[in-house]
């Protein structure tokens, strides 16, 4: 037979939950110092790559990273994000109307690699009635690796993108949305 909780069990339950979830946030909204890798924004605020509809053929592409990101990469992920806007559309070719960058600073986690060596152990000489004998009594170690707060850019790329299935809508400039997809977004050993 199982027993249901208390009323008084299942608040503390929810209690700890929420604390649990608090927690799990408060991690999670401390932005990491490293580049941001091709996904989507999984919040408002997330990084990664959001769009918006502007009208019939036009779209808003925002892909947003850390500063930690190399510039052709995060314009690289909203061209490609925008291309894959524009083949679920049905249109084969985009052109870039209008391009904004903004960068604004935050807080972020960083780790740190130490490279110096580890404190070797001190030793004691420990006496008893039965005689002498060396110990090595525990020190703190140093981690190889802590987590430091530095202060970064938060880069906000946004492009304005036409879409058409012909050249001549979109003009000379375009792309063709099969060559943008066609391009590899990652190359082979980055990271």
């Amino acid at each position: 037979m199982t027993r249901k909780p208390t009323f008084k069990g299942r608040k503390m339950l929810a209690g700890i939950g929420i604390a649990f979830s608090l927690v799990i946030v408060g991690c999670s909204s401390t932005p990491v110092a490293a580049p941001t890798p091709y996904k989507s924004a999984s919040t408002k605020a997330g990084y990664g790559y959001s769009s918006e509809k502007l009208s019939g053929s036009e779209y808003k592409v925002l892909f947003k990273a850390t500063d930690k990101t190399p510039a052709d990469k995060v314009q690289q992920y909203a061209l490609h994000r925008a291309a894959q806007i524009a083949q679920k559309q049905g249109y084969s070719y985009l052109s870039i109307v209008k391009t904004n960058v903004d960068k604004k600073p935050v807080l972020a986690r960083e780790i740190v690699a130490n490279n110096e060596k580890p404190a070797a152990f001190q030793i004691d000489r420990q006496c008893t009635m039965s005689g002498c004998e060396e110990v090595a009594q525990p020190m703190s170690v140093p981690n190889s690796s802590d987590v430091v707060k530095t202060q970064i850019n938060d880069i906000y790329f946004t492009i304005v993108v036409k879409m058409a299935n012909d050249m001549a809508s979109v003009g000379k400039n375009a792309f063709t949305v099969e060559e943008v997809l066609a391009e590899p977004l990652e190359t082979k050993g980055s990271n």
